[in-house]
C-alpha cells in the first residue's frame, strides 16, 4: 500500500469526512501502515491508547474483558470492523484533546489486516497549529459519538 492507498483510506475516514484535499494530505504525511496478521492483537484493553487506527483492509475485533462473578472473567466482542465503504476509527479518541486515553477494548486481527496507524501526538500537533481543522474534526467527534451512544441505546432496548 502506497502514499496514494492512504490518502484514499484516510477521505474514506468518518472523522476525516469534512477535511479538503489539503488538509487530508497534512494528516497523511504523519501517517504509517501496518500490517498485522490474523490472530495478532493490535493494542489490549487497559493500555494507553497512543495512536489512532483505521482499517484500511482486513477485520478486527473489538473484545472487552468482562467480570461474571465468582466465574472469574470472559471476552466479549463488542464490535467487529469490517472492510465498508466508510472506514471507521479505532482507538485514542481522548487524544484528539489532548487526554491520556486507556484502551477500553482490545483491539484483535480476525484475518490478515491492513491499518493506517497516526500518532497521537503527531495528530494532536497537528490539529493545534490548524485551529480549523481543529473545529472540523471535533465535531465531527461529537456526531460520531452520538451516533455510537444511540446505537447502543437501542441494543439495550431489544435486551
Amino acid at each position: 500500500m502506497d502514499a496514494s492507498k492512504v490518502l484514499e483510506t484516510l477521505k474514506k475516514c468518518e472523522l476525516f469526512s469534512g477535511l479538503s484535499e489539503k488538509e487530508i494530505e497534512s494528516i497523511g504525511r504523519s501517517a504509517m501502515i501496518e500490517k498485522f496478521n490474523a490472530g495478532e492483537i493490535v493494542y489490549e484493553q487497559g493500555s494507553v491508547g497512543d495512536n489512532l487506527y483505521i482499517l484500511a483492509e482486513g477485520q478486527v475485533s473489538l473484545e472487552r474483558s468482562v467480570s461474571i462473578g465468582r466465574m472469574g472473567k470472559a471476552n466479549v466482542t463488542v464490535f467487529v470492523q469490517r472492510e465498508t465503504p466508510s472506514r471507521r476509527l479505532m482507538g485514542s479518541w481522548s487524544s484528539l484533546v489532548g487526554e491520556r486515553h486507556i484502551q477500553m477494548c482490545t483491539a484483535k486481527c480476525d484475518q490478515p489486516t491492513t491499518l493506517i496507524r497516526i500518532p497521537s501526538s503527531a495528530f494532536a500537533d497537528l490539529i493545534a497549529s490548524l485551529p480549523e481543522v481543529r473545529i472540523k474534526i471535533l465535531e465531527k467527534v461529537v456526531i460520531m459519538l452520538r451516533e455510537r451512544i444511540a446505537s447502543s441505546y437501542e441494543v439495550l432496548e431489544t435486551l
